[in-house]
């Protein structure tokens, strides 16, 4: 009854643009700073319970070292990452200026399935203790999310903190100041998701012990 964790989180960033009212003179065009909105939410999927496989065919899934070849029960998972990035903008006299309007994280699992073998129908004392133990993997994953969400508003937060005051540039150099604003925050979110999957993994291999599958082994007498 072993965790499929899938690839390692990854990300991906969406920028747009948020056009400022252009101030009437060049004189009062300035850069503001950064004040954003920050937003992480978790957008984990319901497990699909699927109970057709025979234990072959599950296992080939699992890999066959899983186990010790004898697997029952499988939890399979993938996080994702998406950041869309929204920027203010205020252009005059061939000058702009660009700031960090908002930072939405979403954590995503679209599909998570647990799997248990066709030979412990729905209704029995092995079905659910199988099911028992691939929901504490549901439930990790639900907890670890939980956890680091915060942590990682925080060190957004942080980060466009630190960003140096906005300065006007050439409009033809809107482009690169853009991306010395998002270096650091995708340096920030990296290191969180970076840890967030560590624990992850660690918390999940810690599931699958021994004494656990002795222990639904021993459920149902």
């Amino acid at each position: 009854m072993t965790v499929g964790l899938g690839r390692s989180l990854c990300g991906i960033v969406l920028v747009a643009l948020a056009v400022a009212s252009a101030p009437p003179a060049r004189a009062a065009l300035a850069c503001p700073a950064s004040r954003p909105d920050v937003v992480v939410t978790p957008k984990l999927a319901d497990p699909v319970i699927d109970n057709t496989l025979p234990q072959p065919a599950l296992q080939k899934l699992a890999g066959k070292a899983y186990h010790g070849g004898r697997t029952l029960g499988l939890y399979r998972a993938e996080l994702r990452a998406q950041w869309p990035i929204s920027f203010g903008m205020r252009d005059a006299d061939g000058e702009t200026c660009r700031w960090i309007d908002g930072v939405v994280v979403e954590i995503l699992a679209p599909e998570r399935r647990i799997f248990i073998v066709r030979a412990r129908p729905p209704g029995t004392c092995w079905y659910d203790s199988v099911l028992a133990h691939e929901r504490k993997h549901q439930a990790t994953d639900a907890a670890v999310v939980a956890e680091y969400a915060p942590r990682l508003e925080r060190e957004i937060a942080r980060a466009i903190s630190a960003l140096p005051a906005g300065a006007l540039v050439p409009v033809g150099q809107a482009a690169a100041a853009q991306r010395r604003l998002v270096a650091p925050v995708q340096a920030a979110i990296k290191h969180v998701l970076d840890a967030l999957d560590a624990a992850r993994r660690a918390r999940q291999a810690a599931i699958d012990t021994p004494q656990e599958y002795r222990r639904v082994a021993a459920a149902c007498g």
